[in-house]
């Protein structure tokens, strides 16, 4: 009920009361105009007003793992979301926000409780006391956490430690894996029966609704999950808030839009301009936003949640773009324009998980010349690959490592950095990139363990590299023998070896899965790593559901790469890409 602003006790602070608007799109041409009363808490000072603001989410690492999983042990994926979580969140009296009333809230009050008489303000203001969390507040998405927490762990769900966001349910055989996301749970589980009883037990609290079936939505992923195995993509997402947006259907055509299939030129002329291209004038900025369609601090940034989520190939390009956001030149915003038109042009790459165990090797192999090839195998069990190219930018000689993680042969986890550091060397380079998928891996073991993977298949954890002289340093814990000083990144390594955390072992480079996110490759060399790695040689076969689902007859590769089809792999094992040019 409006108070007068009066009546408050002294030393009470009034947040100012914001209306927040947003359309959301519920079906085909269905949508929903949603407005909400906010609080703007941008005055709220850590200590006095709230405590903490973080609120853990579910990392992509571990949705991809829980999807995995569930592939592999036949689970079945559904999602819960809260609806209004933070309004379900009790404030204590002691801190409860005061804000302004809102606009029309006096009239709207009047008429819904006629019979209810306000206590007179001399200056005519009123203000309302939240009991309940609001929008804006900066301590509410913290409550709501720890709330969701308790009530998990009330259940007898377990926590995961280096992943907050992540929780597991083992009892009497019954088993889930649970992903959160503020109000958004993604869950796999091996009974309807726990779902049902915990989607009961949360319906006592809050109000949720429930997406489950073959196909629906978890954020903006789309998820289908069939007998041929569990898929996810954001091809939709990519349509809405990429292609429309920068090529509208209205004014370029897909079949009008020139294709590219690489989304950075490998070209050293191309280097070169980034290198010696002076950042643009005032003026000349205002003209390249015009020409592309938005500034460059916000066309990194809509095509990095693309490529942190499922668009791995474009990793090593929006690395690379970003750090021209503090002076753009024109060679900057032509190449994101390639990175735009290569995803107007590739839209839909699904990763796909198949139904198999974690047993066994997969066949990594690259043709050359008839009969000339390579090929290695790789585990199904969790291991990592990484690489590290020297000095690739001219302009920082700054190198550039990448590090991917795959399990039952698929990606869960990638991750694309520009080193600190210039490297001294190709060697030195390795050695610093062999730190990082070091550290990435003992990340990814503390998610395996609290799933419940046996320590027999996360340790040692394998680590693939491409360099040799790396891994004897790495090994022997010196660069050479004649060296006194103290590496620290070959001594951190060289304990993780001891300890049988990690196992290195060496892999041809042109089997190197990371490396075309460590430099620009050709498209032949790109798409047969990216398609080996988000699970092509898995797409369900024609005239099945999963592949009527997932459209797959819409599903472009790059023309230069031969595709083996899932026929010919029961033939020669498991499929691969050829670098021989389509017939």
């Amino acid at each position: 009920m409006p108070t007068p602003i009066e009546n408050l006790p002294e030393g009470k602070k009034v947040l100012p009361a914001v209306m927040s608007t947003r359309i959301k799109k519920k079906g085909d041409n269905i949508y929903q105009f949603i407005a909400r009363i906010c609080a703007n808490g941008s005055k709220q000072q850590q200590g006095i007003r709230y405590e903490f603001s973080y609120s853990p989410t579910a990392g992509m690492a571990s949705i991809r793992i829980t999807l995995c999983t569930a592939a592999a042990f036949d689970w079945i994926v559904a999602v819960i979301d809260v609806v209004n979580c933070f309004q379900s969140t009790m404030i204590p009296p002691e801190d409860r926000l005061v804000i302004s009333m809102p606009p029309f809230y006096r009239k709207w009050f009047q008429e819904k409780y006629p019979d209810v008489k306000w206590e007179h303000s001399p200056s005519n203001k009123y203000v309302l006391e939240v009991i309940n969390g609001l929008q804006g507040d900066k301590g509410i998405g913290r409550r709501w956490y720890l709330l969701l927490k308790r009530l998990l762990e009330d259940i007898g769900f377990v926590c995961c430690i280096s992943e907050p966001s992540l929780f597991i349910y083992d009892h009497d055989g019954q088993q889930m894996i649970l992903n959160t996301s503020t109000d958004d749970f993604l869950r796999a589980f091996n009974d309807q029966s726990l779902f049902d009883r915990l989607c009961a037990k949360m319906r006592t609290m809050f109000d949720i609704t429930t997406k489950e079936g073959e196909k629906f939505q978890y954020l903006n992923l789309d998820i289908i999950q069939t007998e041929h195995g569990i898929s996810y993509d954001q091809t939709d997402h990519i349509r809405r808030k990429i292609i429309n947006k920068y090529f509208p259907p209205d004014k370029i055509s897909e079949s009008k839009l020139k294709a590219v299939h690489t989304p950075f030129r490998t070209d050293s002329a191309y280097e070169k301009d980034l290198a010696e291209q002076l950042p643009a004038s005032e003026d000349e900025l205002l003209l390249l936003e015009q020409r592309y369609g938005d500034s460059y601090g916000v066309i990194p940034g809509e095509i990095m949640h693309v490529e942190v989520c499922s668009r791995f190939e474009l990793s090593y390009s929006i690395r690379r773009l970003a750090q021209f956001t503090h002076g753009p030149t024109e060679a900057a915003f032509a190449s994101l324009y390639r990175v735009l038109r290569f995803l107007a042009t590739h839209p839909h790459r699904p990763v796909m998980y198949p139904r198999r165990k974690f047993e066994g090797y997969d066949e990594l192999r690259v043709d050359f010349d008839a009969p000339k090839f390579k090929s290695t195998h790789i585990p199904r069990l969790p291991c990592t690959i990484a690489d590290s190219d020297h000095a690739r930018d001219t302009l920082r000689r700054k190198s550039h490592h990448c590090v991917v993680s795959l399990l039952n042969g698929v990606i869960v986890h990638n991750r694309v950095q520009q080193q600190r550091s210039i490297a001294l060397h190709s060697t030195h380079s390795e050695i610093l990139g062999s730190l990082a998928a070091t550290k990435e891996t003992g990340y990814l073991q503390d998610i395996y363990t609290h799933i419940g993977h046996p320590p027999s298949n996360i340790f040692p954890f394998p680590i693939f590299l491409d360099n040799k002289p790396c891994i004897d340093a790495l090994e022997s814990n010196a660069v050479t023998t004649r060296v006194k000083h103290i590496s620290v990144p070959i001594k951190y390594i060289h304990e993780k070896i001891a300890a049988d955390r990690i196992k290195l072992h060496w892999i041809d480079t042109n089997l190197n899965l990371a490396d075309s996110g460590t430099k620009p490759n050709p498209s032949p060399i790109l798409t047969r790593h990216y398609d080996f790695l988000i699970g092509v040689r898995f797409y369900p076969p024609p005239g099945s559901k999963h592949h009527e689902l997932l459209q797959l007859d819409t599903f472009i590769t790059s023309p230069y790469v031969k595709l083996k089809t899932k026929t010919d792999s029961k033939a020669e094992g498991d499929p691969i890409c050829s670098e021989s040019p389509r017939d």
